[in-house]
């Protein structure tokens, strides 16, 4: 079985490792602290905001507001209006729509109260997720080498061992640069 190249890679300066992306089925969303707050809107579920990013101090009222207006327009005109937002990007599939946004408490919380949010990363990973662009990167070591038998015989084998990874990166190119620095930082070490 030949491996493909869009999911190695490798460097000539460190022989006998490469790194390889791995598509994680199963990934959850987007998430850490710094992260915009971010609603939910699927097409068979109750939108909801993700709990694993910012939570704005008016999550309640917010998601209210979303049911009560139910038309894209007035919402954005309702968190501009009374939760200070200045920049809102959106994220979409068929099934989901995801808003990012940059409330007034969330630029505080990341100590950028008096400028707008650049919310293209944040957009950039939860697209990645809608579209299942979630990987995980795997560097490994060659190894080769013979294996002496109980009956006296030998066996030359060769592999390939897991040295370090790391799972939960969000997009294609993100994860081949990803892969790179980590398969430099391993062969170094």
């Amino acid at each position: 079985m030949s491996e493909d190249p869009y999911w190695i890679v490798a460097d000539e300066r460190y022989p006998g490792w490469r790194a390889r992306l791995v598509h994680e089925e199963y990934a959850g969303e987007p998430d850490g602290d710094a992260q915009a707050p971010a609603l939910v809107i699927t097409a068979r579920a109750q939108p909801y905001l993700s709990k694993g990013v910012y939570v704005p101090q008016a999550a309640d009222a917010i998601l209210a507001a979303w049911q009560r207006l139910d038309d894209r327009d007035m919402f954005v005109r309702y968190l501009r209006m009374f939760h200070g937002v200045t920049t809102i990007a959106v994220a979409s599939n068929g099934q989901t729509d995801v808003l990012v946004f940059d409330s007034a408490d969330f630029r505080r919380h990341v100590g950028m109260a008096t400028t707008s949010a650049d919310l293209c990363g944040e957009r950039d990973e939860w697209q990645a997720w809608l579209d299942g662009e979630v990987y995980g990167v795997i560097v490994e070591r060659h190894r080769a080498g013979t294996i002496a038998w109980d009956d006296g015989t030998t066996a030359t084998t060769e592999q390939w061992r897991e040295v370090e990874s790391v799972w939960g990166i969000y997009g294609h190119t993100y994860a081949l640069e990803e892969a790179a620095e980590l398969l430099a930082s391993c062969a170094r070490a």
